[in-house]
């Protein structure tokens, strides 16, 4: 998870992301192999599915056509893992992450940005004109599953797996902005704006692999997950 996040700083900083997450992986890689580490647990993200329209989205679909560098360069370190696995027999799991928001989370994500705008009277700026869909996942069910899969490294001959880690429930994000203003008590100011380069329309987990694999079930759905945030960031605040 040591790595540089988020879509858009990728479109103005292509090198921060191959610097930090394609050659700070391949050192985390190495020294995995030089300790004989039993079991790496590798970050990776929805975003490597790019503009596929094949929802739910699936471990066996094509992830060659990424639509920024910040996904360019994590499906370059599954293929890195994948490599490391093959020829050092490096157990690997990589999961692609959904979307995770709650509490801690990272200020440029959407739940935070909306959430303090909205009590400090800003304008929220919505991308794609407030179409979007995404899969949001709670960060416990996240972490839950993270304890849970790291006990079950991969036993194949090439001991590399791939995993979905979403709600498997898509709202759109004019909906996960009501949903804050409800809990608010409070409207939002609003400016709609065109989709920025490199993101994706929509995201849309299909997790039955992880399912079979860890008995995964999300616990939390989008309501109970903002009322959770919100509390937090008032504390927190």
């Amino acid at each position: 998870m040591a790595a540089q996040a988020g879509v858009r700083y990728s479109v103005k900083n292509p090198r921060t992301y191959l610097e930090n997450n394609i050659n700070g992986y391949f050192n985390i890689l190495e020294a995995c192999k030089e300790n004989k580490i039993n079991h790496l647990i590798q970050a990776s993200t929805s975003s490597v599915y790019g503009n596929n329209n094949r929802f739910p989205l699936n471990e066996n679909l094509s992830t060659s056509s990424p639509l920024s560098f910040y996904a360019a360069s994590k499906k370059s370190t599954e293929v890195l893992s994948h490599s490391y696995s093959y020829i050092y027999k490096l157990p690997i799991t990589c999961l692609r992450f959904f979307t995770v928001y709650g509490p801690f989370g990272r200020p440029d994500m959407a739940l935070f940005k909306f959430v303090d705008k909205i009590l400090n009277n800003k304008t929220i700026e919505l991308f794609n004109f407030g179409n979007h869909y995404r899969d949001f996942t709670y960060i416990d069910d996240v972490t839950n599953s993270i304890e849970k899969i790291i006990k079950k490294p991969p036993k194949k001959n090439i001991p590399f797996e791939i995993y979905n880690l979403g709600s498997n429930s898509p709202i759109s994000l004019i909906k996960f902005l009501r949903f804050i203003e409800r809990e608010l008590g409070k409207k939002a100011k609003i400016k709609k704006i065109k989709m920025q380069k490199g993101d994706i329309g929509k995201t849309h987990a299909d997790n039955k692999k992880l399912t079979n694999r860890i008995k995964y079930l999300p616990k939390f759905n989008t309501e109970i997950g903002i009322k959770n945030f919100i509390k937090w960031f008032k504390e927190y605040k």
